[in-house]
């Protein structure tokens, strides 16, 4: 085989997804690859991006003999996907090969470095000024655009524009969690979300939208229970909506998981490759991961790999358990339980809190944090006649 794993890895994410390309060029350039035939096709490969043309295993073959790629067999090529987990796992690959060239680059300085000392004829300073330089070029080669700082002006030219997935509720790359007391509803209202969306139902208004699609992770409740919770609710939203959620809602339903693990975690993303959802429904959280959230260090692994989802141009709505304390006003804190970085992390965080209502069938929507922006939820709602919950403003109040 050519190259070293994380090379070959490298051009093997792209090939699985060229939209990846970008994370890729923040780390490592063609010149960090040890293989240089490697890092003359991942410049190719930028190449042809540039232009639309597609990158896949037949297109990068064909373009050999004009990249000047020898000693390579083009079929090879076909191979380099086999060890990746998953395309957004280029940047991990990425940096590794920007690391050992790094490396490389520090060894061939320190050679040089020991060649100058011992060299009698070449003077001290002049040997201090010559390490100087190599170092110098090193840190300078060793720099990458991932941190770039653009003008306001430039910013301002851009669109304001919403990239709607739910209208008013949820756009994409927004990080909803939801929180709520045991009972309250707030799994009922997360598959209402999914449901009615998927049918092309807006699922607090119940105008007609641009059916979802959606992609289910839930860690905790079995298919058999999902059978029984949403079974009439997918009938309603099949006559009354676009299209059949029962054809276009996928569900992996109470698997173990640990998503802090590359294999795990990979496993979620090739889901989201072969369903391609607008909006990934995952959770409870604690069911995420193996241990307790107590703390900061507990929840920064959460936090990373969820963010790996989120940069697949989706939305994410995740379902939380509340906590058990109680809040200065004497009532059950809703914030999520554990960590407080989970409280500043998402664009959104709302919890359903059981009003003092005489039915006992109406719940608070409430914020536990300020949104980024502005949304469109209702305050309350009921359980309802025609969908599980309705908002108030359906009974008139």
């Amino acid at each position: 085989m050519t190259g070293s794993p994380a090379e070959r890895a490298v051009l093997g994410s792209i090939l699985m997804d060229s939209k990846v390309y970008r994370f890729a060029a923040e780390v490592v350039s063609a010149d960090d690859f040890e293989d240089q035939r490697l890092g003359a096709i991942f410049a190719g490969m930028g190449r042809l991006l540039s232009t639309g043309a597609p990158v896949t295993a037949v297109t990068v073959g064909n373009h050999f003999p004009e990249w000047q790629i020898r000693g390579i067999d083009p079929t090879e090529v076909w191979t380099w996907t086999d060890d990746v987990p998953y395309a957004q796992a280029v940047t991990e690959f990425g940096v590794a090969v920007r690391d050992a060239a790094i490396r490389r680059g520090l060894r061939s300085v320190g050679q040089s470095i020991m060649a100058n000392a011992t060299n009698p004829g070449f003077a001290s300073p002049d040997a201090v000024s010559s390490a100087i330089t190599e170092l110098e070029r090193l840190r300078s080669s060793a720099a990458t655009s991932m941190f770039v700082a653009r003008k306001l002006a430039d910013i301002l030219d851009g669109s304001d524009e919403y990239d709607w997935i739910i209208p008013d509720l949820l756009e994409r790359k927004d990080r909803l969690i939801l929180t709520g007391g045991e009972g309250a509803g707030k799994t009922t209202f997360v598959r209402q979300l999914a449901i009615l969306a998927a049918a092309g139902i807006h699922p607090t208004t119940f105008q007609k939208i641009k059916p979802v699609r959606v992609l289910v992770v839930d860690a905790e409740n079995t298919e058999r229970q999902w059978r029984r919770a949403v079974r009439v609710m997918v009938r309603d939203a099949a006559q009354q909506g676009s299209v059949d959620p029962a054809q276009t809602v996928h569900v992996m339903a109470s698997h173990r998981i640990d998503i802090t693990k590359e294999q795990h975690l990979g496993e979620i993303h090739r889901l989201v490759d072969l369903h391609k959802p607008d909006v990934l429904f995952i959770g409870p959280l604690y069911k995420l991961v193996p241990k307790a959230i107590n703390n900061d260090d507990d929840a920064a692994p959460l936090i990373v790999a969820l963010d790996s989802l989120r940069e697949r141009d989706i939305a994410l709505v995740m379902e939380a358990h509340a906590g058990k304390g109680t809040g200065g006003d004497g009532e059950r804190d809703l914030r999520p339980r554990g960590s407080s970085a989970l409280l500043g992390w998402p664009e959104f965080g709302m919890g359903l809190r059981v009003t003092d209502d005489p039915s006992g069938n109406q719940v608070q929507l409430m914020r536990w944090r300020g949104d980024r922006d502005v949304r469109d939820f209702p305050k309350f709602m009921r359980r309802g006649h025609l969908w599980p919950w309705m908002p108030e403003s359906e009974y008139g109040q």
